[in-house]
């Protein structure tokens, strides 16, 4: 989603809630909480980049003009400029006739962010803030969260001298913090992880003499003295070559080091996974525990496992569990997370995503709790900067992440590591089809052997083998939901006298969701979430169609039922469908699962539903009605 100068008054409400942010490492761009602005024309990018990198500072129209065009600015640079601003103002503010955020200094402009609110700024702090630090675990940390900002050139494709400076500056201090974070991972004992990349570093800055002593350091500490003795001649030449000048004494002295040595500067056997003088990295072991009944699923739950263990991945596996409330999203994940244990030896993280809740859970509090069970003692404020650092610590771990009832995508996003060594298993009740690259399960009902199977294991196989045929009649009385299933068979287990059909006729019989309650199991509360959720036009609807206990109902009559054009109902419809309260088997056809609609018809919305078009004799008798054709 984006938002333009035709749709910016929509979004002014929102302009004292969502925090803007915007990225200059990398391609500019800019957001408010989770809606992309509009960034315009490169020059217009360009008269942003000026105010934003001079904090607190007005920019006067020769400033501006120099930064855009140099010294040939167009004959028109003034209307221009100004023509830029009204866009901006259009974009950034709530009311561009009295502008808050970029405002007018004399000729120019200046405007008003926070600092958080730059990439720019945030990575320059974590920097200070490195260099403060007490400990080289820490400073290390805060510069690899600072590098995670960092993607791509920095102001990718903006025009313009100040642009062009900037660029460079930028680009040098992404190698400085390089060149830090690779000094403390030496000094961490992490010598031979550095190798590989201070080689690719050196061979890309051929004359950047801190580069080539790095290298000796991390060879020698990695056992490797013979490779590092050879670093200096090598650099020599080529500074020589290119410069006609001998090499820095920082660069002699490291090599004559090397040469004075006995030995290694620490043992070649030294496990790199486990530096001297470290602690172990924390493995946390997250995921609740799996149920000791687990039945069926065994396709869907090895088509997960798979999707997760590929050896050849080149990105983050993500796979993505779709289906209304009661089908055993929750209960899946979990089994499967447990049998991936081998896969993903550094750990699992879960959390509680609550996206049935009036009140999701925020992904700022998830990544606190992640960061705190991998070891990080202090997270930053920012999201950004936080979602930075999350990538940051799980870059080289085999970690599984469990994100369980995600609302919506911007919930997740931020809590989504980088390296395709991790993985990440997500349930909802909608399907997140913005999430690209993930492998998308939409999880249906149990079948009639798997929910048999469920019950026998909970009241026994001999119970059921009884009863088989009522067994049978009990379980398609349930929809075949899974969490309903569960529930009777909680109740029959903790009635022994009761027969199958005693409990059978009371859910057939006019007690139908009452019965479906077992201490915290309740199918009515599953739904209720959702319910609270839907708009009053989308609770019509659903009751609508719960009315009438066709199979199937066509488009055509559903319109006529809602009492409103096909394409209107189509989309309404179809909302329904995505929010896995209604379902579709084909295009222009829906049918409710039994337990949704018995749910639909037993809540108290007269006001909502308004006068129901089925007639009475095709409306449903009983809780759970048997459905027949058309």
């Amino acid at each position: 989603m984006r938002v333009d100068s035709r749709n910016a008054a929509d979004a002014s409400s929102a302009v004292d809630v969502d925090p803007l942010r915007f990225t200059l490492l990398g391609g500019v761009r800019g957001r408010r909480g989770s809606v992309e602005l509009d960034m315009g024309s490169p020059q217009q990018q360009a008269l942003l980049t000026v105010l934003l990198l001079r904090p607190g500072q007005g920019a006067s129209a020769a400033v501006l003009m120099e930064a855009l065009w140099g010294d040939e600015p167009p004959v028109t640079a003034t209307k221009i400029l100004r023509t830029y601003a009204w866009r901006w103002r259009k974009v950034l503010e709530g009311d561009a006739t009295e502008p808050r955020l970029l405002t007018t200094v004399g000729d120019g402009y200046r405007l008003e962010a926070p600092e958080d609110a730059v990439d720019v700024r945030r990575a320059e702090a974590l920097a200070r803030r490195a260099r403060r630090a007490g400990d080289a675990r820490s400073a290390r940390a805060m510069l690899a969260e600072a590098l995670a900002l960092f993607n791509g050139e920095p102001l990718a494709g903006v025009p313009g001298p100040f642009a062009e400076r900037h660029r460079r500056r930028l680009s040098e201090f992404h190698l400085d913090l390089l060149e830090a974070r690779l000094a403390l991972d030496i000094d961490l004992g992490r010598a031979s992880w550095c190798v590989p990349e201070l080689r690719t570093l050196s061979d890309e800055n051929p004359l950047r003499e801190s580069l080539s002593v790095l290298l000796i350091r991390a060879l020698h500490a990695s056992g490797r003295p013979g490779e590092a003795a050879a670093v200096f001649p090598a650099a020599r030449r080529r500074i020589v070559d290119r410069l006609g000048l001998e090499p820095s004494a920082e660069l002699a002295d490291a090599h004559r080091r090397i040469l004075a040595s006995d030995g290694p500067a620490a043992p070649p056997a030294r496990s790199e996974e486990q530096p001297r003088n470290e602690e172990p990295a924390p493995r946390p072991a997250q995921v609740p525990a799996t149920t000791a009944d687990f039945t069926g699923r065994e396709a869907v739950a090895r088509l997960v496992a798979d999707a997760l263990s590929r050896p050849d991945r080149g990105s983050l596996p993500v796979v993505a569990v779709a289906g209304m409330g009661g089908l055993g999203k929750s209960t899946l994940v979990r089994h499967v997370a447990h049998r991936l244990g081998a896969q993903y030896p550094d750990g699992q993280l879960y959390a509680d995503l609550r996206g049935s809740d009036a009140t999701p859970a925020s992904p700022q509090d998830i990544l606190d709790s992640f960061l705190d069970a991998l070891g990080v003692e202090s997270a930053p404020d920012c999201m950004d900067s936080r979602s930075a650092l999350f990538r940051s610590v799980t870059h080289d771990r085999r970690l599984l992440v469990v994100l369980d009832d995600a609302h919506r995508l911007a919930q997740i996003t931020p809590l989504l590591p980088g390296a395709a060594t991790c993985g990440v298993l997500v349930t909802s009740r909608s399907r997140l089809a913005g999430l690209t690259g993930a492998v998308h399960v939409d999880l249906g009902a149990f079948d009639e052997t798997e929910a048999i199977e469920l019950l026998g294991r909970v009241i026994g196989h001999d119970r059921v083998s009884a009863e088989r045929g009522t067994a049978r009649e009990l379980v398609v009385a349930c929809g075949l939901l899974p969490l309903a299933v569960r529930i009777v068979a909680a109740r029959l287990a903790a009635r022994p006298s009761w027969s199958i059909g005693t409990l059978r006729d009371r859910l057939t019989g006019g007690r139908g969701l009452g019965t479906l309650r077992a201490g915290d199991l309740d199918v009515s509360a599953t739904f209720l979430a959702g319910w609270r959720q839907l708009t009053p036009e989308q609770q019509r609807a659903l009751v609508l169609l719960a009315a009438t206990d066709l199979p199937d109902v066509a488009l055509p009559l559903a319109a006529r039922m809602l009492d409103r054009p096909e394409p209107d109902s189509e989309d309404l419809l179809e909302e329904l469908v995505d929010l896995a309260l209604l379902q579709s088997a084909a295009a222009g056809h829906y049918h409710l699962h039994p337990v949704v609609r018995s749910f639909a018809l037993a809540q108290d919305i007269a006001g909502a539903a308004g006068e129901i078009a089925a007639p009475r004799s095709t409306r449903s008798s009983g809780p759970f009605p048997v459905t027949r054709s058309p």
